[in-house]
């Protein structure tokens, strides 16, 4: 590994044909990241337009909105939790059975 850093670096056009790569690729990255941003910004915006027309409370919404957000995310960091557990459990269990 070290053998190749060690090789695009000595040569500059490895160096700039990686560092193209790099900028290419987060390039790629940020503009995903913005796209999930606007979709999700225009779709609470509906959602609130929605709940404004069919006379419901905006504020009330927003807090139902938060709250359920942050439930969700309490339960999705439960599960990764449990998973960690498991995926140590299974090391564990490998380990002994090789032994």
């Amino acid at each position: 590994m070290t053998q190749l850093f060690d090789q695009i670096l000595s040569n500059p056009l490895y160096t700039i044909l990686a560092l193209a790569i790099i900028v290419a690729l987060v390039f790629a990255i940020i503009k995903k990241v913005m796209k999930l941003i606007i979709f999700v910004v225009v779709v609470l915006i509906a959602y609130l337009a929605f709940v404004k027309y069919t006379g419901g409370d905006v504020h009330q919404a927003i807090d139902n909105t938060i709250e359920t957000g942050t439930e969700t995310a309490k339960e999705a960091k439960k599960s990764v939790e449990e998973n960690k557990d498991i995926q140590e459990a299974k090391k564990k269990i490998e380990k002994e059975i090789k032994k």
